[in-house]
C-alpha cells in the first residue's frame, strides 16, 4: 500500500494552479496527537510500499517531516516540495537516509508561483548535489505552453535528468483546437530532448509495451491520510464526506465508498468510440474529480493533453 500523508494544506506560496486553493477547504496542518496516530496505523498496517509527504508545503513543518522519516518502515519516502525552504542541512539529512526529494520549478519564470527563481536555482542545485536524479516537476498553464520546450531545456541546463510536466488541472483553453496545435508541437519537441527523462512519456511508453492497464480503485492499492487523520482515497476527495474511508483510529472503511461510486474506476464518456481508448489513463478517478469534478468525465484539455502524450509515446516506439 502506498500512503500520501499531507503535513499540511498551508503554503507559502500562492501558485495560480495550486489544486487546495481550488478544493476550498479548511487549512489546517497535523497535530502531535495526530502525527504519532498516523505512525501507529501505518505500523500495525505492516503494508508500506511508499510513503509520499506531501501539502500545501510540507517543509513548513520539517519535524513532522523528519518524524516520520525515522519512526515508519517503508521500502521509500518522497517528500514534494517547492524548494524555497530546502536548506542544505535537511537536504543532507535526507541523503544520509535515501529519503527522495521532489522539487517543483516551472523553469525560466515562475511568476505563476509566486516564486523567486533565483531562489529555486540556488536550492536545486543544492539538492542535485546530493541526489542527482531529482525529479522536478513543472507545472504549465495556458499561458506558459508555448514556452513548454524552453522551460525543460532551461532545468536540463541546471543538470536536470528528470523532469515530471503537468497541466494545469483546471485549465479550460479559449481556443481548443489552438491549444491542442500548440500542446502537440511542444511535446514533439520535448521527444526530442536527448539523455533527459520525462515521467510522462516514459510512463506511457512503458504501459504501451507492457501492455499495462491502469486500475483506479477505492483505497485499495492507495490511501490518502488528511492533516486531521481522516482517510480518503485520493487528494481531491479531501473532506467530501461520500467519499471518506476512515480515520487512522478506526482504520479503513472503504466498502461503503467502493458501493457507493461503482463508477469510480470507469473511463471517460468522452473517450466513448476513441481509438487510443486503450492506452488512455482517463480512467483515473483524482484526475476526473480534478478537471471536471465529477467521476464520469474528464475535461477537454486534459483529453487533448492525453492523445498527444500518447501519440508521442507511439512515436517514439516506432521509431525505436
Amino acid at each position: 500500500m502506498d500512503y500520501t500523508i499531507s503535513i499540511t494544506n498551508k503554503c507559502n506560496l500562492k501558485c495560480s494552479y495550486c489544486y487546495e486553493r481550488h478544493l476550498n477547504t479548511e487549512y489546517g496542518h497535523i497535530s502531535t496527537e495526530i502525527m504519532k496516530n498516523i505512525a501507529n496505523f501505518i505500523r500495525q498496517q505492516n503494508n508500506a510500499g511508499t510513503i509520499y509527504l506531501f501539502g500545501g508545503e510540507p517543509l513548513l513543518y520539517m519535524d513532522t517531516v523528519k518524524y516520520f522519516c525515522e519512526n515508519i518502515n517503508a521500502k521509500k519516502f518522497v517528500i514534494t516540495t517547492n524548494g524555497t525552504l530546502l536548506t542544505e542541512n535537511f537536504i543532507r539529512w535526507c541523503a544520509d537516509r535515501k529519503v527522495i526529494i521532489n522539487m517543483s520549478h516551472d523553469g525560466i519564470k515562475c511568476t505563476e508561483r509566486g516564486a523567486d527563481t533565483s531562489l529555486l536555482n540556488a536550492n536545486l542545485k543544492l539538492l542535485l548535489k546530493y541526489q542527482p536524479d531529482t525529479l522536478v516537476q513543472l507545472v504549465y498553464t495556458e499561458n506558459t505552453l508555448p514556452d513548454l520546450y524552453n522551460n525543460i531545456i532551461y532545468l536540463k541546463n541546471l543538470g536536470v535528468k528528470k523532469v515530471s510536466a503537468a497541466m494545469d488541472a483546471f485549465l479550460t483553453p479559449e481556443n481548443p483546437n489552438t491549444f491542442g496545435d500548440i500542446l502537440r508541437e511542444q511535446w514533439q519537441k520535448i521527444a526530442e530532448i536527448q539523455e533527459l527523462f520525462v515521467y510522462e512519456l516514459a510512463v506511457k511508453i512503458n504501459n504501451i509495451t507492457e501492455n499495462k492497464h491502469s486500475t483506479c480503485e477505492i483505497c485499495k492499492k492507495k490511501i490518502f491520510i488528511n492533516w486531521d487523520g481522516n482517510i480518503y482515497p485520493c487528494i481531491q476527495f479531501q473532506n467530501i464526506s461520500e467519499y471518506r474511508c476512515g480515520n487512522v483510529l478506526s482504520g479503513i472503511e472503504s466498502e461503503k465508498a467502493r458501493k457507493a461510486h461503482p463508477d469510480y474506476s470507469m473511463v471517460s464518456e468522452r473517450c466513448s468510440g476513441c481509438e487510443i481508448t486503450e492506452y488512455c489513463r482517463n480512467s483515473c478517478a483524482c484526475r476526473k474529480m480534478a478537471t471536471t469534478g465529477t467521476l464520469r468525465n474528464i475535461s477537454e484539455a486534459a483529453c487533448l493533453e492525453e492523445q498527444v502524450h500518447i501519440l508521442t509515446a507511439l512515436e517514439l516506439i516506432s521509431k525505436a
